[in-house]
């Protein structure tokens, strides 16, 4: 069956980004959604262009970064931190007040000489303290409790950037709050390990999904225990939502091996691994144009979508019901 939506914008950030450029955009486990603006010049690659580039994790120049966060469209958090000397690329908040930004890549020279690219603030712009997350992060998402689950690309499990024994190897990985490693994923028969994880779904304290590479299985934990998994009939994704037996992913790989961001699919989950797909949707703006996406975020019920600074939300139970 083929569907289609109809979003309109739920937060403008263009006013906030003004001259400066959106480097982190996500949703934290109260539904607000958070974004990181930096202010001055970009620096986060080298830029010869006779030579390969490499992602910075350190500018030249430290940056200067304004958080904001919006719950149903107002703004509940604003927060400027004059001077911050890892690149960021995603954001979550903690428990307290503090919230945590992360650079995804992290440098090993050494023992005791590695990045630690997990910066922890307070509401007023304070660096409170470092923890080492790992390199090659794919997705962050922290729970109410304060948990911290972090998963990886193909670099940050097979090892990069000097890390010969990869803090990433199991794909995904929850710290507490202060960076103690307190959960590494292990698969259990008839899953294979992951190799790169495209998609994280942290739907509650309780309640953690995965999505990843090889087989593309969808895979539920339950207070971090393997509870169930599908194999999944596309591949590619990179953000799906979840609700009551339901998942909508956006984006994959068609018979051809194009890939299309803007498409979005609607599964209904059943016992035993078995996954009936229900509907194809068809994503339009307020205008009426199909909406191409810059960033998707897929947070709990909901994938949360990005276009030129303007955010939509698309509900998992809207698309059922469209």
């Amino acid at each position: 069956m083929k569907k289609t939506l109809q979003l309109f914008p739920i937060v403008d950030l263009k006013p906030f980004i003004g001259e400066g450029s959106l480097v982190a955009l996500n949703v934290g486990p109260d539904a607000q959604l958070y974004a990181v603006i930096a202010h001055k010049t970009l620096d986060y690659r080298t830029n010869d262009p006779d030579k390969a580039s490499f992602v910075i994790t350190k500018p030249d120049e430290q940056q200067a970064y304004r958080v904001v966060a919006f719950c149903g469209g107002e703004l509940t958090l604003d927060v400027h931190i004059a001077h911050e000397r890892f690149n960021i690329h995603e954001v979550q908040p903690l428990p307290g007040g503090e919230f945590l930004l992360v650079c995804c890549r992290s440098h090993y020279k050494g023992p005791n000489d590695f990045d630690k690219n997990g910066r922890v603030y307070s509401s007023d712009g304070i660096l409170l303290r470092e923890i080492l997350l790992g390199d090659g992060i794919q997705n962050v998402q922290a729970t109410t409790g304060g948990l911290i689950w972090t998963s990886f690309f193909d670099e940050g499990i097979l090892g990069n950037s000097g890390w010969n024994d990869p803090i990433g190897a199991s794909g995904l990985v929850a710290w507490d709050s202060l960076g103690n490693n307190v959960y590494e994923f292990t698969p259990m028969d008839g899953l294979d390990s992951v190799w790169d994880c495209y998609a994280l779904n942290v739907e509650s304290d309780s309640s953690t999904w995965l999505y990843y590479y090889t087989d593309f299985p969808l895979v539920h934990l339950h207070n971090r225990r393997i509870e169930s998994h599908w194999k999944m009939p596309i591949s590619g994704s990179h953000a799906f939502a979840v609700s009551r037996g339901s998942v909508l992913f956006c984006g994959g790989y068609d018979d051809c091996n194009d890939y299309d961001r803007d498409d979005y699919h609607l599964f209904e989950l059943g016992p035993s691994g078995h996954v009936q797909m229900t509907a194809s949707i068809c994503i339009i703006d307020e205008d009426g144009d199909q909406l191409s996406a810059d960033r998707i975020i897929g947070r709990s019920n909901a994938l949360h979508i990005e276009r030129d600074g303007c955010v939509y939300c698309l509900n998992v139970k809207a698309a059922v019901n469209a």
